[in-house]
């Protein structure tokens, strides 16, 4: 191998390889490796772009998901967690009612989960402590009141009505 190869020092890692796994270094060899160093520089950069595209499609797929993060009442206390199917989570839950509703994913909801950590009752059950309840009627205010009726289990209570105030048992 030349003292002048651009490719010299990656060559020499991969003629140790070879070394490593138990292939004799002759000259057959240090051609070899010598080829292949080359081929692999030479598709390095048509990889690294078919890698970088496929990442890129990965985050645009999941940035076309809609993601939610929403604010129910499941008997005293409100549940903050996030979904991609709105109806298919309400169902399987069923809430007293739904308080708030806001764009976001994983990151909102982690966010939140750490902002009403001193409220936490336990996963993603917390209680309605004055925080969270001025979170979310600022979320009220802002994206007005959840229409959700569907699959939700009344209880007579209603701790956001309809006019913002809040009257939440404490």
């Amino acid at each position: 191998m030349p003292a002048d190869e651009p490719n010299r020092t990656d060559i020499l890692i991969t003629l140790h390889r070879f070394e490593l796994a138990g292939v004799e270094i002759d000259d057959r060899a240090v051609e070899i490796a010598t080829k292949l160093t080359r081929w692999h520089i030479a598709n390095a950069e048509k990889r690294d772009r078919i890698n970088a595209e496929e990442v890129a499609a990965r985050v645009a797929a999941a940035a076309e998901r809609e993601c939610w993060v929403y604010y129910i009442r499941c008997g005293r206390l409100i549940k903050i967690g996030m979904t991609t199917n709105l109806a298919s989570r309400f169902s399987s839950i069923r809430p007293n009612e739904v308080l708030a509703i806001e764009e976001g994913g994983l990151e909102r909801e982690v966010a939140m989960h750490q902002r009403f950590a001193e409220l936490r009752a336990g996963g993603e059950y917390f209680h309605p402590g004055p925080a969270l309840q001025q979170h979310i009627l600022a979320l009220r205010d802002e994206l007005g009141a959840p229409n959700w009726t569907a699959s939700v289990v009344p209880d007579g209570d209603d701790w956001f009505p309809g006019d913002s105030s809040v009257s939440a048992a404490t």
